[in-house]
Protein backbone atom coordinates (compact mmCIF):
# COMPACT_ATOMS: atom_id res chain seq x y z
CA UNK A 1 0.00 0.00 0.00
CA UNK A 2 2.95 2.41 0.63
CA UNK A 3 3.97 1.41 -3.17
CA UNK A 4 0.62 2.96 -4.33
CA UNK A 5 0.75 6.14 -2.41
CA UNK A 6 4.32 7.31 -3.28
CA UNK A 7 3.43 6.24 -6.86
CA UNK A 8 0.12 8.50 -6.64
CA UNK A 9 2.11 11.73 -4.98
CA UNK A 10 4.96 11.24 -7.61
CA UNK A 11 2.45 11.16 -10.42
CA UNK A 12 1.16 14.40 -9.18
CA UNK A 13 4.27 16.10 -8.10
CA UNK A 14 5.81 15.30 -11.77
CA UNK A 15 2.79 16.94 -13.65
CA UNK A 16 2.76 19.82 -11.28
CA UNK A 17 6.92 20.26 -12.66
CA UNK A 18 6.35 19.14 -15.92
CA UNK A 19 4.15 21.38 -17.10
CA UNK A 20 5.42 24.89 -16.12
CA UNK A 21 9.28 23.14 -17.41
CA UNK A 22 7.51 22.79 -21.07
CA UNK A 23 5.72 26.36 -21.04
CA UNK A 24 8.85 27.71 -20.41
CA UNK A 25 11.12 26.14 -22.36
CA UNK A 26 8.64 26.68 -25.24
CA UNK A 27 8.63 30.33 -24.52
CA UNK A 28 12.27 30.58 -24.17
CA UNK A 29 12.24 28.53 -27.70
CA UNK A 30 10.21 30.87 -29.21
CA UNK A 31 12.26 34.09 -28.48
CA UNK A 32 15.38 33.52 -30.53
CA UNK A 33 17.45 34.52 -27.81
CA UNK A 34 20.22 32.37 -26.17
CA UNK A 35 21.98 31.82 -22.95
CA UNK A 36 20.94 34.40 -20.29
CA UNK A 37 19.28 36.94 -22.24
CA UNK A 38 16.90 33.92 -23.40
CA UNK A 39 16.52 33.19 -19.71
CA UNK A 40 15.49 36.55 -18.34
CA UNK A 41 13.90 37.63 -21.63
CA UNK A 42 11.46 34.96 -21.22
CA UNK A 43 10.87 35.03 -17.45
CA UNK A 44 9.65 39.03 -18.43
CA UNK A 45 6.95 37.39 -21.07
CA UNK A 46 5.85 35.38 -18.50
CA UNK A 47 5.18 37.79 -16.46
CA UNK A 48 2.95 39.88 -18.98
CA UNK A 49 5.91 42.42 -19.62
CA UNK A 50 6.12 43.18 -16.25
CA UNK A 51 8.48 41.99 -14.39
CA UNK A 52 10.78 38.60 -14.24
CA UNK A 53 9.35 37.68 -10.77
CA UNK A 54 6.02 38.43 -11.50
CA UNK A 55 7.17 35.20 -14.52
CA UNK A 56 8.54 32.92 -11.70
CA UNK A 57 5.07 33.46 -9.58
CA UNK A 58 3.08 32.88 -13.12
CA UNK A 59 5.11 29.46 -13.21
CA UNK A 60 4.78 28.69 -9.50
CA UNK A 61 0.76 29.51 -9.89
CA UNK A 62 1.04 27.07 -13.20
CA UNK A 63 2.46 24.54 -10.79
CA UNK A 64 0.17 24.59 -7.91
CA UNK A 65 -2.79 24.60 -10.61
CA UNK A 66 -1.41 21.62 -12.46
CA UNK A 67 -0.85 19.33 -9.28
CA UNK A 68 -4.80 20.22 -8.09
CA UNK A 69 -5.54 19.15 -11.36
CA UNK A 70 -3.78 16.12 -11.55
CA UNK A 71 -5.07 14.77 -8.53
CA UNK A 72 -8.89 15.64 -8.94
CA UNK A 73 -8.30 14.07 -12.65
CA UNK A 74 -6.93 10.79 -10.81
CA UNK A 75 -10.09 11.23 -8.04
CA UNK A 76 -12.36 11.88 -11.37
CA UNK A 77 -11.17 8.29 -13.05
CA UNK A 78 -11.45 6.53 -9.72
CA UNK A 79 -14.77 7.78 -9.23
CA UNK A 80 -15.80 6.77 -12.67
CA UNK A 81 -14.11 2.89 -12.42
CA UNK A 82 -15.86 2.91 -9.14
CA UNK A 83 -19.27 3.94 -10.64
CA UNK A 84 -19.19 1.36 -13.39
CA UNK A 85 -18.25 -1.45 -11.09
CA UNK A 86 -20.74 -0.37 -9.51
CA UNK A 87 -23.60 -0.84 -12.55
CA UNK A 88 -21.42 -4.15 -13.53
CA UNK A 89 -21.82 -5.60 -10.28
CA UNK A 90 -25.22 -4.61 -9.46
CA UNK A 91 -24.48 -3.65 -5.96
CA UNK A 92 -27.20 -1.32 -4.25
CA UNK A 93 -26.31 -0.53 -0.60
CA UNK A 94 -23.89 1.78 0.72
CA UNK A 95 -22.20 -0.51 2.51
CA UNK A 96 -21.16 -2.60 -0.57
CA UNK A 97 -19.72 0.36 -2.31
CA UNK A 98 -17.59 1.16 0.80
CA UNK A 99 -16.18 -2.08 0.82
CA UNK A 100 -15.90 -1.89 -3.30
CA UNK A 101 -13.47 1.14 -2.68
CA UNK A 102 -11.44 -0.56 -0.25
CA UNK A 103 -10.79 -3.56 -2.48
CA UNK A 104 -8.76 -1.16 -4.51
CA UNK A 105 -5.27 -0.87 -4.25
CA UNK A 106 -5.04 3.19 -3.97
CA UNK A 107 -3.82 4.94 -1.18
CA UNK A 108 -6.01 5.84 2.34
CA UNK A 109 -6.37 9.31 1.62
CA UNK A 110 -7.66 8.40 -2.07
CA UNK A 111 -10.03 6.21 -0.64
CA UNK A 112 -10.89 8.78 2.05
CA UNK A 113 -11.61 11.47 -0.83
CA UNK A 114 -13.99 9.05 -2.93
CA UNK A 115 -15.68 7.68 0.12
CA UNK A 116 -16.86 11.39 0.88
CA UNK A 117 -18.80 11.26 -2.72
CA UNK A 118 -20.50 8.36 -1.58
CA UNK A 119 -21.60 9.18 1.79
Amino acid sequence: MKHTNYIYKFSCFLIAITVPQLIFYGVKESTGFTGAPAITHTLKLLGFNLHMEIGIKSLLVIGVLSFMLSEWSIIQYYRAKIEKDIAHKKISNLLNTMDLIDNYNIPTLLKRKLKTYYL
